[in-house]
């Protein structure tokens, strides 16, 4: 089957070591008295170089090493993701970026005419990340008061706007969030290809969702069986839709080395400064922010009893939930040496996962390891597929 990899952009700042460091790069850290040493970390408005170019580092490493895009996560407390595709979309050859945003962010038509200019410009590289807010706490932050069910009902009106004002230059609508009179995408904007549309969460409101509307349904690392549970679900939800070729992709950290126990010592490191930080199972102190689902490793944290003891939390052979327990997203990451890295992609790769989103930290540099010693075994089955691109019926090449 087919098989791709992105890997992610850190637009809230680098995570060598836990967030607000002041060794890490980029100028997130604020403690007073302490000096940042990390690249970029005294950055001031006018300076010559920004974390932005840092970003770029990466985007280019990842492209020098055969990823095929990088993943921007939408936080209110980092950088735009699209702005940042923009900037660093120009500095790339072939990299596709896949950005996410909310409904919310954009009326119907502004996201249509942003999208064809941008992929006007890059050749169609803009991926979409359509996400509706984990945290009824933060999307009020934000001035979003709709409920979370609502919310996927609202996503659903904007996309079905969104694809008629792409494929008519005059759509006319009426729903109950967006309506058009007329309006559409004329020449020469609609020579673009409508971006791939990818979604996530776990909610029935979320799964119904992308079952409708995504190209690429994302998921979280998990076990294996569950995820094989998982997609066998959306496929069934998808075919009540007709549409047969839904995808799945899965984001998931990597600490991949030379051995094994290089791999195992740098996930203890993390956990030896967890718990000298005192963020030992921090999601319990931030629960109350979120409303999305928790997986079964997370609700397996309790049990843990301020554990630092690495071994115990490989949830399946060489994944490790380490860091979903000291606050580090996306939670789950593959620890081993290069072989077994490739067979735990292999083996996620066999129950459906088609995309995978491959990051570590530092990223600059995990994105060489993955690129010299990961993706290399994948070249042959990666050459055989058609490119990464979205038709005009909203279906996947791939």
């Amino acid at each position: 089957m087919g098989i791709e990899f992105f890997t992610r952009l850190p637009l809230h700042g680098e995570t060598e070591y836990l967030a607000g460091d002041p060794r890490n790069r980029g100028d997130w850290s604020k403690v007073d008295g302490v000096e940042n040493t990390g690249a970029v970390s005294n950055y001031d408005v006018g300076d010559d170089f920004s974390y932005i170019d840092y970003l770029s580092q990466i985007a280019r490493a990842a492209e020098i090493n055969g990823f095929g895009g990088a993943l921007m996560v939408n936080a209110p407390t980092g950088e735009e993701p699209w702005t940042v595709c923009s900037l660093l979309a120009r500095e790339t050859k072939k990299l596709n970026y896949v950005t996410a945003f909310q409904p919310y962010h954009f009326s119907p038509f502004n996201a249509v005419q942003s999208a064809a200019t941008y992929q006007r410009a890059t050749g169609n590289r803009l991926v979409w990340n359509i996400i509706n807010g984990g945290s009824e706490v933060l999307q009020q932050q934000i001035g979003d008061s709709i409920p979370h069910d609502e919310r996927y009902d609202r996503a659903s009106e904007f996309l079905d706007v969104v694809k008629g004002f792409w494929a008519n230059d005059s759509f006319h609508y009426k729903g109950k969030y967006y309506s058009a009179e007329g309006g559409g995408l004329k020449h020469p904007l609609n020579k673009a290809q409508l971006p791939i549309i990818c979604t996530a969460g776990s909610s029935i409101a979320a799964r119904e969702f992308a079952a409708k509307h995504a190209d690429y349904y994302l998921m979280r690392a998990e076990r294996p069986d569950e995820i094989a549970e998982l997609i066998a679900d959306m496929r069934q939800r998808a075919a009540k839709y007709g549409r047969e070729n839904i995808k799945f992709g899965m984001s998931v950290d990597t600490i991949a080395r030379r051995t094994e126990q290089e791999a195992l010592d740098e996930a203890q490191r993390f956990l030896d400064e967890a718990a000298e930080k005192q963020r030992l199972n921090i999601g319990a102190a931030h629960a109350g922010l979120r409303s999305a689902r928790m997986l079964s490793f997370e609700n397996e944290y309790s049990e843990k009893k301020g554990s630092t003891n690495v071994h115990d939390f490989f949830i399946h052979k060489n994944v490790w939930s380490g860091f979903g327990y000291i606050g580090i997203p996306p939670g789950v990451a593959l620890v081993g040496s290069y072989d077994q890295i490739i067979e735990r992609v292999k083996e996620y790769n066999d129950i459906g996962i088609d995309l995978f989103f491959l990051a570590g930290y530092p990223h600059l540099e995990e994105a060489y390891r993955l690129g010299e010693y990961v993706l290399p075994y994948f070249k042959a089955q990666r050459e055989a597929l058609h490119p990464l691109i979205a038709s005009k019926q909203y279906d996947i090449a791939l």
